[in-house]
């Protein structure tokens, strides 16, 4: 048996956001400010395991500029974010099986920032993981061997940077499937932050997008001309 070449996606989609999200509350847990090691460096492998089939976006805010882009269409877009979500939220039922309910989950630190820095971080951040992944999978320098690399280490070194502040999720799925999750436990505080883990992401993303049209030359192909007209 074979998935249609639209399923594989979704089902690789699901797969690697699952085991993506599943390594932050473990690592989080298990070696502590830490975390952004093998968080980084698992996203990495899903992005080199899945990359061929779906694009390993596995996380909405990357799947919503590459649409913006014009890389993928409003339907896949749709079915994508679904199945990233709910990847993201049972994978945090999965890792609450593993170390209890009450799982690590991202949330504005207010003795830190105040919310509107809170934006502005997870904000930034996004910004620098969208334009790595839109300019090593889809720019002139597409089809290298080192994009799952560069897009992990994004993660990698954004958690070291704010992760103190915000959590560091860059990611509207980490964020709804650990805080619901952690709500489930308990632990509902950090649902009063759920709306600025969607609005920085796809702010952040969108900016990059923008970005990526004005930086990038999109391999336009010069006019062809023949017997006097140009086609």
């Amino acid at each position: 048996m074979t998935f249609s070449p639209g399923m594989s996606e979704i089902v690789a989609e699901f797969v690697g956001t699952f085991l993506f999200v599943l390594t932050i509350p473990l690592a989080s847990l298990g070696v502590g400010s830490l975390a952004p090691l093998p968080i980084g460096f698992m996203l990495a492998a899903m992005t080199f395991s899945f990359g061929y089939i779906s694009g390993a976006h596995f996380n909405p805010a990357i799947t919503f500029a590459t649409f913006i882009n014009g890389k993928i269409p409003f339907r896949k877009m749709f079915f994508y974010m679904i199945s990233q979500i709910l990847a993201a939220f049972l994978a945090s039922l999965y890792g609450s099986a593993i170390v209890g309910l009450r799982i690590p989950v991202p949330s504005t630190d207010v003795a830190l920032v105040s919310v509107w820095q809170a934006i502005l971080c997870e904000m930034v951040y996004t910004f620098a993981l969208a334009s790595v992944v839109l300019h090593v999978n889809y720019s002139r320098q597409r089809s290298n061997e080192f994009y799952g690399f560069a897009i992990g280490m994004t993660v990698l070194s954004a958690s070291f940077a704010v992760g103190g502040f915000t959590g560091g999720a860059f990611n509207p799925a980490v964020a709804t499937g650990t805080q619901l999750v952690g709500c489930i436990g308990g632990n509902c505080k950090p649902l009063i932050f759920f709306w600025i883990y969607w609005v920085a992401p796809l702010g952040g993303s969108f900016l990059a997008s923008i970005a990526y049209q004005i930086l990038d030359t999109h391999d336009r192909v010069a006019p062809i001309e023949l017997s006097g007209q140009v086609f």
